[in-house]
């Protein structure tokens, strides 16, 4: 039996990032606030931020080394899916 390769800290990371966003979503918000787990690698949030600040439609706003605001433009978001 093949062993199970475990998701880097990137896409665990990335992972709960998306679930916060569509929870968010649901409830027709398009606010969140992330914090970064003494498990979460650094490097990867810091990528994760960066990324999102790459966005058109998506603000990131940092609150020390491990507390970001993401806010985005619901109507711009649709149009570039």
């Amino acid at each position: 039996m093949a062993k199970q390769k475990r998701p880097s800290g990137y896409d665990r990371l990335a992972t709960r990032i998306q679930q916060q966003v569509a929870k968010a979503r649901e409830r027709d918000q398009y606010t969140i606030t992330l914090y970064r787990f003494d498990e979460d690698d650094p490097a990867a949030w810091d990528q994760i931020l960066d990324e999102f600040s790459e966005l058109d439609y998506v603000s990131v706003e940092r609150e020390g080394d491990a507390e970001a605001r993401i806010e985005w433009n619901p109507e711009e978001a649709e149009a570039v899916s």
